[in-house]
């Protein structure tokens, strides 16, 4: 039977369940029931339709696997977001503390300008405490080359003239009571200066130990100043770089966001997909969407 042609078989409209069916392939003549050839038939077609609809499954599970990880993504944007929203806020408090330092730099200058002025001040009432010193001595005994005549214009001479004086009352008492008022008055003058001297020379102690300590304070003050503005400029930096990281970090997750992309192909049924990140394929065992990074 071989080689009779298919189409040259009488046709027939119906046929019986025990009647064969002949299949020819061109080399040999094989038989089927037409029970077993509509058993087959069925039982093909179920198979079909149970995979089609175990990929209907797979692909319902699939797309709500990819809702899930849009959420996820979305949920990671927000957070990438906030991040950024931070980082400058950060950069913006790094800015001001960098301006707060240069202010408090600014202090300690004039602290410092305050501390040399009253080191010049110290040492001007040094140089005071000096000269009432010599003008004190000058008129309490002379010698010191400041005043003209001192060694004959002052206290211990004119004590020496009263004693001189006294020793000649009767010649010179009139001249001694003279002398001995002259030599009380510089000797008052000369406690004077010398008070003034004691008081200018506590005032230039007090000045100096002043000047030291706003010295002291416009270094430390200037040392706290230069590391709070080192410590901003670093957290400006650290700010400015956590901003960079975390829009670097929203840039990869967009990009991941529309990767894969899934569509159903009308004419064939088909779940379609485009992907640079993602290969799915189909379990031809199980029927189910399997998936790995490309």
């Amino acid at each position: 039977m071989a080689n009779i042609q298919i189409n040259q078989l009488p046709a027939t409209a119906t046929a019986q369940n025990s009647d064969y069916i002949a299949i020819d392939n061109g080399v040999s003549t094989k038989k089927i029931t037409v029970a077993n050839f509509n058993a087959t038939g069925a039982a093909s077609a179920a198979q079909s339709a149970a995979a089609a609809a175990q990929s209907a499954t797979n692909a319902e599970n699939s797309k709500i696997g990819a809702e899930q990880a849009r959420d996820a993504t979305q949920a990671l944007i927000t957070s990438a977001q906030t991040i950024v929203s931070d980082a400058q806020a950060y950069a913006n408090n790094a800015a001001t503390s960098a301006g707060n330092s240069a202010a408090s730099a600014n202090t300690a200058t004039a602290q410092a300008a305050i501390a040399t002025n009253q080191a010049n001040l110290a040492a001007g009432y040094a140089r005071n405490v000096d000269a009432f010193a010599k003008t004190a001595k000058s008129w309490a005994v002379g010698g010191t080359g400041t005043r003209q005549g001192e060694d004959t214009d002052n206290s211990k001479y004119y004590s020496q003239q009263a004693h001189d004086s006294e020793i000649n009352a009767s010649a010179s008492e009139q001249a001694a009571a003279t002398s001995e008022a002259n030599a009380a008055t510089y000797c008052s003058t000369a406690g004077t200066a010398e008070n003034n001297a004691n008081t200018y020379k506590d005032a230039a102690a007090n000045s100096a130990a002043q000047a030291s300590g706003y010295a002291t304070n416009a270094n430390t003050s200037r040392g706290i100043a230069q590391n709070a503005a080192n410590d901003a400029i670093n957290a400006k930096t650290d700010a400015e770089q956590a901003a960079l990281d975390a829009q670097n970090a929203l840039a990869d997750i967009n990009a991941i966001i529309g990767d894969p992309q899934f569509t159903v192909d009308l004419r064939t049924g088909l779940l379609m997909y485009n992907s640079n990140t993602f290969t799915f394929l189909i379990n031809t065992t199980t029927g189910n969407l399997e998936w790995e990074v490309a």
